[in-house]
């Protein structure tokens, strides 16, 4: 290993040149395999229960309670095992809840057992109703779902329509459809144009159009239509007689209806049974089926139950709802989100109408209101543009509508591949209580996925770099970023690799540990980057497979992704800041670089810069908040902008002369000589450095080596490290071997620069070729190794 100090050579690096020179030779070099989680491997296929299980039912002692809930008052009840349920490899139920005999107006709380609820409501209901709603609940880690009953006193039932495998299985993965109706018993749409009879049954078939003979089930709007006595619908597949157990419970004004799993004959049928002493209309508008083929559907990933719009919607308004990208959602590839949305206490009847943003309005409505009881409904809605929904209602007045998420359906995502010799990343976080001097982070990505964070303690002592991989069993791909937040604690973005973005953050300024990882959701093509606004709000640019650019702000109750802009973006953002905000470049997808600023949410009009070429710029902050950016061109060279006093940037680009770059530029303005500095990567793995030859010029000098050694050999593209050390303020050259060893060129000046050996300054330039005027316009860099990270 190398010591601290100066650059000298060793012959172990001659390993590196041969490792290149083999595989230019065409040989194989043997590197274990990437490590990847698949999206589509982590279970979440649905089983329907066609007869239902009941769970609880506080009427006969089901589920371990006999007598009524009172105010406040908590049932805990066991899930797995019981009926058809497994003891294991279950990740949430899907359950039905009614209660009867209740004394005021009330509403029940579903969770796992062992867990303290929040404020989300699953189920409303009025004094004496027997109106349902069905629900998603993870059980606890006991195998028990806890239910609250939040005022007077009521009896509470439960049943389990189906569950969610916490493991891969043969099939069941849900197919979303177009919500429009199956069945309709009013005008004999998929059946005979007449009311199900009191007591009666009706057989239906749902296969043959929208739904394929595969399925298994269907995941149903089932609405109860112009009812005028209390009673419940049931649902069985065809031929599997009675069900014993209601999937709708309804009262004897007005429509009811929500979400329900109507399992299905091998022919596609199912009976419905009305146990009400009244006929009434039946209405199943599907939200998707049930795959019954290996391999094919979206899994269901469970979400605590979260709030994620309350507001007042005018007479007759129309309100759109974000919904994905927040709470770790991808903001693509999800089938649907299942949501129970909430109409509070309106004063007259009407309905509450759900669908994807930019589609047609569907024929039915999921939530139907009577004055002036508060009911909800729960509802699978595939996210429609910039992964959104609409909500619409017929009242002639405003009303409060909430919509509370209770998970989603994730389409398979192909894992993203792990990218070799992705970049190093560094940054120099303010000083802890009583330091001068703060402590330095560095972060990359190795070749099987591992993120791994170096922690120098000292800024002035390499030697004291203690790595730490923070993730675990998790695989990541690609660059990752690093931002200082506001109370001076460091973060760290990657990309994981099912595509969404992770971040970590330090447990404590200046602390080697780290706290858990945050998964941001996303669904990104690239790497992300994370910076601090002027605000302090930390923020993450990314770019999706789509090309859209979209912005993760870490505030407010529930952080969400916001889509800016769909430009054929490609790679990873790079931010520079401004007075009010930062400075956005990014690559297009035909190669040109497009730059825009970034003020709290407000995104100014793009500018296309031109060019062609590949790789992510390097930008520059000067006085007065202008930037330079430095490009690679198509060719290989590195060309360069400048904004003028009026913040325009010209036309065309300067060329940096005729050396061909192997990778992407990094840029600085060396704080000593107020002068610009490049450094790239050659085709011959040399760090290779660019000074501007004065003061803000825009003039470059020719390429040469920061430290001109041909047995030293970068596997990486170099990045370029900011800080302050003992000696003032400086910067460092950051990049890895093919041992994915990491090395540092740090910037020194001239003056008073001795080696590890005692030799001067002008003795070492001597040794390496170098004449003292020539050290003097390019500065003179000294070489380290980073202490080895745990094997």
């Amino acid at each position: 290993m190398l010591t601290e100090g100066t650059y000298r050579r060793r012959p172990v690096r001659l390993l590196a040149v041969l490792v290149l020179l083999v595989a230019a030779l065409g040989v194989a070099i043997s590197r274990p395999s990437p490590v990847a989680a698949d999206a589509a491997g982590l279970g979440g296929d649905f089983v329907p229960l066609p007869s239902g299980v009941a769970l609880l039912d506080t009427r006969s002692g089901i589920g371990g309670r006999t007598g009524v809930v009172g105010t406040g008052g908590v049932v805990s009840f066991p899930v797995l095992g019981v009926g058809g349920v497994p003891s294991a490899g279950v990740s949430a139920v899907l359950i039905r809840m009614v209660t009867t005999d209740g004394t005021a107006t009330t509403y029940l709380r579903a969770y796992p057992d062992g867990t303290t609820p929040n404020a989300v409501s699953m189920l409303n209901t009025s004094p004496k109703e027997q109106i349902s709603n069905t629900a998603v609940v993870q059980p606890g880690s006991n195998g028990r779902i806890a239910v609250r009953q939040d005022a007077g006193s009521a009896h509470v039932i439960v049943t389990a329509q189906g569950y969610f495998r916490s493991t891969v299985g043969a099939g069941g993965g849900f197919v979303p459809v177009v919500s429009n109706k199956l069945v309709d018993t009013r005008d004999g749409t998929g059946t005979t144009k007449a009311k199900v009879p009191a007591q009666g049954t009706r057989t239906v078939t749902l296969t043959g159009g929208a739904i394929p003979a595969t399925a298994t089930a269907v995941l149903a709007n089932v609405i109860a239509v112009n009812v005028t006595a209390p009673g419940w619908l049931g649902v069985m597949p065809a031929g599997g007689g009675t069900p014993s157990h209601s999937a709708v419970s309804f009262e004897e004004t007005g429509h009811s209806g929500h979400l329900v799993s109507v399992p299905l004959s091998s022919a596609g049928q199912a009976t419905f049974f009305n146990k009400s002493g009244a006929a009434v209309d039946l209405v199943v508008a599907p939200y998707g089926y049930v795959s019954g083929e290996a391999g094919q559907g979206a899994g269901f990933r469970h979400l605590a139950a979260t709030r994620l719009y309350d507001g007042s919607v005018a007479a007759g308004g129309v309100v759109d709802v974000q919904v994905t990208g927040k709470l770790g959602m991808p903001t693509r590839g999800v089938a649907g989100v299942v949501l129970n949305v909430t109409a509070v206490a309106p004063d007259a009847a009407g309905n509450v109408q759900v669908w994807p943003t930019g589609s047609a309005v569907p024929a039915v409505a999921q939530v139907h209101m009577r004055k002036p009881h508060t009911v909800g409904a729960l509802a699978v809605v595939q996210p429609g543009t910039d992964g959104a929904i609409r909500l619409r209602h017929t009242l002639a007045t405003s009303t409060r509508l909430i919509v509370d998420v209770q998970g989603y359906f994730a389409d398979p995502i192909p894992p993203a591949a792990v990218e070799s010799y992705a970049a190093s990343v560094g940054v120099q976080a303010g000083p802890v209580a009583g330091a001068a001097l703060g402590m330095v982070e560095y972060a990359y990505t190795d070749n099987i996925g591992r993120v791994l964070i170096g922690h120098q303690t000292d800024v002035d002592n390499f030697g004291s770099v203690q790595w730490t991989v923070v993730s675990g069993n998790e695989a990541f791909s690609g660059r990752p970023s690093l931002g200082v937040l506001g109370d001076g604690k460091v973060q760290v973005a990657a990309r994981y690799s099912d595509s969404d973005v992770w971040a970590k953050t330090q447990t404590a300024v200046g602390a080697a540990t780290w706290g858990a990882w945050a998964d941001f959701g996303g669904s990104m093509a690239a790497a992300p980057a994370v910076t601090r606004l002027p605000s302090g709000t930390m923020a993450v640019f990314a770019v999706d497979a789509d090309g859209k650019l979209w912005v993760h702000q870490q505030t407010g109750t529930i952080p969400a992704w916001r889509p800016l802009v769909d430009q054929d973006f490609t790679g990873t953002p790079v931010v520079a800041p401004t007075r009010t905000g930062v400075r956005l470049f990014l690559r297009t997808t035909s190669g040109t670089v497009a730059t825009a600023e970034y003020v709290e949410g407000v995104l100014s009009a793009w500018t296309n810069l031109g060019g062609t070429g590949t790789g992510a710029p390097a930008v520059v902050t000067y006085p007065g908040y202008r930037t330079r950016v430095f490009v690679r061109t198509v060719d290989g060279t590195i060309a360069t902008k400048y904004q003028d006093a009026a913040g325009t940037f010209p036309a065309g680009w300067t060329s940096l002369g005729s050396y061909v770059s192997a990778g992407a530029p990094a840029a600085v303005l060396d704080p000593v000589l107020g002068r610009t500095a490049v450094v790239t990567r050659s085709p011959s793995g040399q760090v290779m450095l660019s000074w501007e030859t004065a003061q803000a010029s825009g003039a470059f000098s020719g390429w040469s080596p920061a430290i001109p050694d041909l047995f030293e050999v970068t596997a990486t593209d170099p990045t370029i490290v900011p800080v302050t050390n003992s000696a003032g303020q400086t910067w460092l050259i950051l990049f890895r071997n093919a041992n994915n060893a990491s090395r540092i060129y740090e910037r020194q000046p001239v003056a008073g620069l001795a080696g590890t050996d005692g030799r001067s300054s002008t003795t070492a330039m001597d040794e390496a070729g170098e004449a003292a005027a020539t050290a003097v316009a390019r500065g003179v860099f000294a070489a380290h190794t980073l202490p080895a990270p745990p094997a």
